[in-house]
């Protein structure tokens, strides 16, 4: 079971221990919702005990043993390959591709050849090989797409989905997966495979710290398990949970999960999976600052238990960084060698592994020597090993986001279509009454097969539109956690944890690092909020809201951007203006997303006016007006699409991704309101956010 959560224990254990003062997880807080959810699903996964992965592995191996005629073997050693790979176990997985690559070719069985290339490139990873997994998958979903076998195909997106972290990509396959759940055939070999791609999926999402998905994809898979008596592994579920609410700071809940797992071990007798329970509360105790707990339990974990050499590794940094802690030098690093002694055995895994993550743990150790220019040093290279390795990825995950946006656009086009061949066929049937009877038939007949046609567009479009939900989901990982880190280094710098910089220019730059690492992440915020919103992801939270606090607020928070360029800034609210139910957060961002242009295009000595008062329907209308560039209708054409910028590459002068308006736009309307621009070019821009008569909520006092 281990290969499915390496890099929940060491991919990002030094960078989120580091950081955890510095907002990796500021944005994510558990809703009450989903604690009740994760509540709920504890005592389900301690009584499915007749679904238990482990159990049904025992099972299959004595059959196995009974049974005689090669066929049948074939068929039980389908299932434990399976099931090995699910619970990601080298020494089963070893055995049983071996039987299974010996037998294939005698009985002329290709999918138990492809159950046995599969499960090899699995055992692979477990060993430390990810890049040679990769190639045998490749090579395997080839060999099943020239079949036809479209289920085998969607196997070796799944099992290539599984090793993604071991090759530094969480995203690896998730498209298919997403896809999968919905489109395989109800089947009991598609059930299989659609049970491979709920527990895929519900993994991905442990990268990204989202519990709500996690817990409805495993809620989804134990009930596909106990409906087709498919084998489920209830140790991943609770271990994974119990991972990402340590990493939400809900400490007890955790520890909660933790005892649930300890309570599947006893029914399993499986002892070894002890091991993973101290390897959690390991973590807990760490990240609580209880250094000595953290030493007891992982030594406990890895003197008494065989486990993933991976894991081992990551007890060993924790262990390493415990006692640098606490100032024992020689046994930090005691352990730190040994962590460095596994990946220098394993270059795959070490090509894959961020060197801040060894760096880091340096530190710590230098730091407890007395050591800190040496520290400051170590710490240096660890966060410009971090920033490069994390540059590449963000260049490469901006274009595939404008792709997952281009597929929302798709499907808005599609519903568009969709309804226009609605109203073309409701006018067909008035012309039915008029024409003949043959005629108008015909012209009926015609019209539903295009509406038909068009559905079906309809349909594969909203797929396409899920996968996109669930690929934008997890870049909040993939784009969030590098640019913390970039945020939270420079903040340690700035702060002199580890000593004075040097030279006075370092200060400056440290503070261009920091500004340039919170504009990247304002843009990555603006990307994600307008995905969240056209996917119907975004729930408001109304409250009752008084809007001159709000301008208030907005207004103190521009206020030195527009000093900086020259910018009179004022505000003018109607008298006695009631109360607006909304989201107060949204409305703030709508203010400060509006503010931020008008400031960003108007030259110095220019006005921004925010104003506030209630119309003749008795709605609320906020309006920002400023006398800055303005725009001509095509150039408020192009503001209003997603990633569109007026002006051109070689005329723009001013940064943005072309996101303000737009995610202003979905933002009000989420809200019933309606955003109406009004621009001259040469003399400014007038911007009203329209909120209905049913979210005012009576009048202030005058």
């Amino acid at each position: 079971m281990s290969g499915w959560w390496r890099y929940i224990g060491i991919g990002l254990f030094g960078l989120m221990t580091l950081l955890a003062g510095s907002g990796a997880h500021a944005d994510i807080r558990l809703s009450a919702e989903g604690r009740q959810k994760a509540l709920a699903l504890l005592p389900e996964l301690v009584a499915a005990v007749p679904a238990d992965a482990h159990l049904r592995m025992t099972e299959l191996e004595a059959k196995l043993a009974q049974t005689a005629a090669p066929k049948g073997r074939a068929e039980l050693l389908k299932e434990l390959i399976f099931h090995a790979i699910d619970i990601a176990e080298a020494a089963p997985l070893a055995k049983y591709t071996a039987e299974a690559r010996t037998l294939a070719p005698k009985i002329r069985d290709k999918e138990l050849l492809l159950y046995a290339d599969l499960g090899q490139a699995t055992w692979l990873s477990l060993e430390g090989q990810p890049i040679d997994a990769k190639t045998l998958i490749l090579k395997t979903r080839e060999t099943a797409q020239k079949q036809g076998d479209t289920t085998g195909v969607f196997f070796a997106d799944a099992v290539m989905a599984i090793i993604g972290p071991d090759l530094g990509n969480f995203l690896e396959g998730l498209s298919t997966m997403a896809q999968g759940a919905l489109t395989l055939p109800d089947t009991p070999r598609g059930n299989r495979m659609r049970m491979l791609a709920y527990l895929t999926l519900a993994y991905t999402y442990t990268s990204v710290d989202e519990i709500d998905p996690i817990v409805d994809y495993y809620s989804k898979a134990l009930a596909l398990a106990e409906k087709d008596h498919i084998a489920f592994d209830r140790e991943s579920a609770l271990f994974n949970l119990a991972s990402v609410l340590n990493d939400l700071e809900e400490t007890e809940l955790a520890k909660k999960c933790y005892l649930a797992l300890q309570k599947v071990i006893d029914q399993t007798q499986r002892v070894q999976g002890r091991y993973y329970v101290l390897y959690g509360l390991a973590w807990i105790a760490y990240d609580q600052g209880d250094y000595k707990e953290a030493i007891r339990l992982s030594t406990d974990a890895l003197d008494h238990f065989a486990s993933d050499p991976a894991f081992d590794t990551s007890l060993f940094d924790l262990t390493a960084m415990s006692y640098a802690r606490l100032g024992d030098v020689a046994n930090a690093r005691r352990y730190f060698e040994k962590s460095q002694a596994y990946y220098e055995s394993h270059q795959d895994v070490r090509a894959k592994r961020p060197d801040a993550e060894g760096l880091l743990t340096r530190a710590y150790i230098q730091r407890a020597e007395g050591k800190t220019e040496d520290a400051f040093k170590t710490l240096d290279a660890a966060r410009r090993a971090q920033n490069k390795s994390q540059y590449e990825r963000f260049k490469n995950s901006v274009t595939d986001l404008r792709s997952s946006l281009e597929t929302m656009l798709a499907k808005q086009r599609a519903e568009q279509e969709l309804k226009k061949a609605r109203a073309d066929y409701d006018r067909l049937i008035v012309i039915f009454s008029v024409l003949t009877a043959l005629g108008a038939l015909m012209l009926l007949v015609m019209q539903r097969r295009h509406t038909r046609a068009l559905r079906r567009s309809m349909q594969e479009a909203e797929i396409a539109n899920q996968s996109k939900s669930e690929f934008l989901a997890n870049m909040s990982h993939e784009l969030r956690t590098p640019l913390n880190a970039i945020l939270g280094f420079s903040e340690m710098m700035a702060q002199h944890v580890f000593g004075k910089l040097g030279a006075r220019q370092y200060d400056e730059y440290i503070g261009h690092i920091h500004d340039s690492g919170r504009h990247l992440l304002d843009i990555i915020n603006d990307i994600l909020d307008l995905s969240k919103v056209e996917s119907g992801r975004l729930t408001l939270r109304e409250e009752e809201i008084d809007i001159a606090p709000v301008f208030d607020d907005v207004k103190t928070l521009l206020a030195q951007r527009a000093s900086e360029r020259g910018v009179n800034l004022e505000t003018e609210i109607g008298r006695d203006l009631p109360l607006l139910k909304a989201d107060r957060r949204l409305i703030k961002q709508i203010l400060i997303n509006l503010l931020t242009n008008s400031v960003k295009f108007t030259d110095a000595g220019g006005t921004v006016l925010m104003r506030a008062r209630l119309d003749e329907k008795g709605g609320i209308r906020l309006m920002i007006n400023d006398t800055g560039l303005g725009m001509t209708k095509k150039e408020l054409e192009i503001a209003l699409t997603p990633f569109g910028q007026a002006g051109t590459t070689t005329t723009r002068s001013h940064e943005g991704t072309g996101l303000g308006l737009p995610l202003v736009k979905s933002l009000v309307e989420l809200h019933g309101g309606q955003l109406i621009i009004q621009s001259v070019k040469g003399q400014g821009t007038t911007v009203t956010a329209v909120f209905p008569a049913d979210r005012t909520v009576g009048y202030k006092a005058a």
